[in-house]
């Protein structure tokens, strides 16, 4: 079943980034004896030199430091820019504990149905988190999110997201993953039987605007969650999104799990890759279960304002041209080509891997015997030319799009994905089954009811004057999902 998430627009968010850790300086005054009535001008010169430079190398280590993200704000963009820095957004709501607050974390944890599932869902207002929350909500299963909130992209739709889920009594806590008092106070108060760790610094062009908000949400996000994890009592099985830019320069198509993934072409590729060796870690050493999850260009209602298929919506409506990359094919120039996965299918793939999941084997911190460790694409199969994408979304919105089309920059972006998965398939049951036509019309619906309602009402009026009612194109309702 699809995530029913319905409501006015409102604010949500997704992943959480680890704090910069302060390098320290240590000073070693030495020194020393020069031979009486001997003064050579070439050391005197090499030690004047070096001290030079030492300053010079110490000023530009404590520029760094004060200028990086962690320190000082950067400049915010423009309300409509996708993208943006690292930054939880801030919010009275953001302190944690206390009685109140942990009776609201119990309520959300627990298992409505039987044998059902504890889980606490990271990033749980960013796009997949909260469609995933959300289905394992309505099956009974007892969820509490966490999200920091950032402002990456527009934090009123992760705001929104969150208060979706919080009428369907999905508690978010507004805290970061980094924050490692914060998680062993969650596994404290709950005993989690799965974690879905969906909190992530996402996107590939943004790391050439701010590398270390990857490095602090991806690496050490992860570390101090896995920290969190193997002290708890009992250990939870872990199910967390790996990305198919893992792949990276691989030229084997489908990507198959087990294609080589040591030639990442971005840095969050590197630090996607970077986790899952990682985790590989953890399972060894304290028996911890876990499952990566390579998904493969997400889509759908209440998706990422930093994805293609969402910028290019919303710049055609403006009339504003969008940009097509092209990539060297041969002789030949050929279009960008992505394996576009519809939100619902990524949803059953994640359900499928936490009911799968095997138990974690440690106690104590230690290991007790093998745990599972297991790693899924979750695609769609059916590569799509971004081409192909333009054409849908002009023909779902009836505006002609301005195009211009450029090589592909040096940016990070791959020319092509295309998922094999067969594995899942076999293992967890995973057949997606929504095209990209489908899907499309379905985002385009949500999108123009929240951003444009009057148009969106236009639609209607115009799709019930050809006989087709006041429901969607695709037959079914327009409620925003």
């Amino acid at each position: 079943m699809a995530p029913q998430l319905t409501g006015a627009p409102g604010s949500a968010a997704a992943a959480g980034g680890a704090a910069a850790v302060k390098p320290q300086f240590h000073h070693y005054h030495h020194h020393h004896r020069l031979p009486p009535r001997h003064h050579h001008t070439a050391p005197a010169s090499f030690l004047s030199k070096l001290a030079f430079w030492s300053v010079c190398s110490l000023s530009l280590l404590l520029a760094f430091i004060l200028l990086s993200p962690s320190s000082a704000p950067a400049p915010r963009a423009a309300p409509d820019s996708p993208r943006r820095s690292l930054h939880a957004s801030p919010s009275p709501a953001a302190s944690w504990g206390g009685a109140a607050w942990e009776k609201k974390v119990r309520a959300s944890a627990r298992v409505r149905r039987p044998r059902g599932h504890s889980v606490l869902v990271t990033g749980a207002a960013g796009f997949v988190g909260c469609h995933a929350a959300a289905a394992l909500r309505r099956r009974g299963d007892g969820v509490l999110g966490l999200d920091n909130f950032n402002d990456y992209y527009d934090t009123a739709l992760k705001r929104g997201r969150a208060v979706l889920l919080a009428r369907s009594g999905v508690y978010v806590v507004d805290g970061d993953i980094a924050d490692s008092e914060l998680l062993a106070k969650l596994f404290d108060v709950v005993p989690f039987t799965h974690v879905l760790h969906l909190a992530a610094q996402a996107g590939v062009r943004h790391a050439l605007v701010d590398p270390m908000s990857y490095v602090r949400a991806n690496v050490a996000g992860l570390v101090a969650l896995l920290e969190a994890a193997r002290a708890a009592n009992p250990q939870p099985a872990i199910v967390w999104a790996s990305s198919s830019s893992v792949y990276g320069l691989n030229s084997h198509v489908p990507f198959s799990e087990h294609d080589r993934t040591d030639r990442p072409a971005s840095l969050y590729a590197a630090t996607k890759k970077a986790g899952e060796e990682i985790a590989h870690v953890y399972n060894h050493i304290y028996g911890l279960s876990l499952t990566a999850l390579r998904f493969f260009t997400v889509y759908g209602p209440w998706g990422r304002p930093d994805m293609a298929y969402f910028f290019f919506t919303r710049d055609i409506l403006a009339g504003r041209p969008i940009t097509v990359y092209e990539s060297a094919g041969g002789s030949h120039q050929t279009t960008i080509s992505r394996d576009f996965t519809y939100i619902d299918d990524i949803v059953k793939g994640c359900v499928a891997a936490l009911d799968t999941a095997g138990r974690s084997t440690g106690s104590g911190g230690k290991k007790r015997g093998p745990a599972p460790f297991r790693t899924y694409n979750l695609g769609n199969t059916s590569p799509v030319p971004v081409t192909q994408l333009v054409d849908l979304l002009e023909k779902l919105l009836k505006v002609k799009a301005v195009r211009k089309v450029v090589k592909m920059p040096r940016n990070g972006d791959v020319p092509y994905t295309h998922a094999n998965v067969s594995l899942a398939q076999r293992e967890l049951g995973y057949r997606p089954s929504t095209d990209l036509q489908t899907g499309l019309k379905k985002f385009v619906r949500w999108y123009l009811e929240y951003y444009h309602p009057d148009l969106a009402q236009k639609q209607k009026q115009h799709a019930g004057s050809n006989g087709k009612g006041s429901r969607g194109q695709d037959g079914s309702s327009s409620s925003a999902r």
